[in-house]
């Protein structure tokens, strides 16, 4: 699909905006006063190149962001985390991010990390984990357990004849539960800095 035409990028910015704010996208008036088009016509002609391009659909004469409308620019260009380089500037791509974290919408939940445990996994406090129920995990996967009433996030690894919980921190001991239950596998993670 192709990415809209420069105005129209400009316009789904504002639509993205005012969805961000109210969770719904505007009336075809409101569109209108929003991005500065005073003819129903226009609003019409720029939200069906929106439909053709799929970022919104229309049901019973609603309209409805589709998954495309959530994707936000990927810029080509890599940013170094050591010594500055030069980035190149190319087009960019679009990336939902519900697509690249989210597999299993009705088995996805989201946590906040409390404490510094997983640190060095890159789980630090205060960050959002995507966390896939299950039952079961898998060697090295980062779990969220309930162990003895209480529920942790740490990475599960085999030891001899059963299964430990790790923290990614040496100033925590790993944990030999007599049982541990998985509530989940952590999928992906995220944070403010505001």
């Amino acid at each position: 699909m192709s990415r809209p035409a420069a105005s129209d990028a400009d316009y789904l910015q504002k639509l993205q905006d005012y969805y961000a704010r109210n969770q719904v996208l505007p009336s075809y008036a409101a569109i209108g006063r929003l991005i500065g088009l005073k003819s129903t016509s226009s609003v019409s002609a720029f939200l069906s190149r929106l439909k053709a391009a799929g970022y919104i659909e229309t049901t019973a004469r609603r309209l409805r962001p589709s998954a495309r409308f959530f994707e936000r620019p990927l810029m080509q260009s890599k940013v170094s985390a050591g010594l500055p380089s030069r980035a190149d500037d190319g087009p960019s791509e679009g990336l939902a991010i519900d697509a690249r974290l989210i597999r299993n919408p009705s088995r996805t939940f989201l946590l906040t990390v409390k404490g510094d445990s997983m640190m060095d996994a890159g789980l630090m406090p205060g960050d959002t984990v995507v966390v896939e129920r299950a039952d079961h995990a898998a060697h090295g996967d980062i779990v969220v357990a309930l162990v003895d009433d209480a529920y942790t996030i740490k990475r599960l690894l085999r030891e001899q004849r059963r299964y430990v919980l790790k923290p990614e921190n040496k100033a925590y001991p790993v944990l030999r539960p007599e049982s541990i239950e998985i509530a989940g596998v952590v999928v992906g993670s995220f944070r403010s800095y505001r």
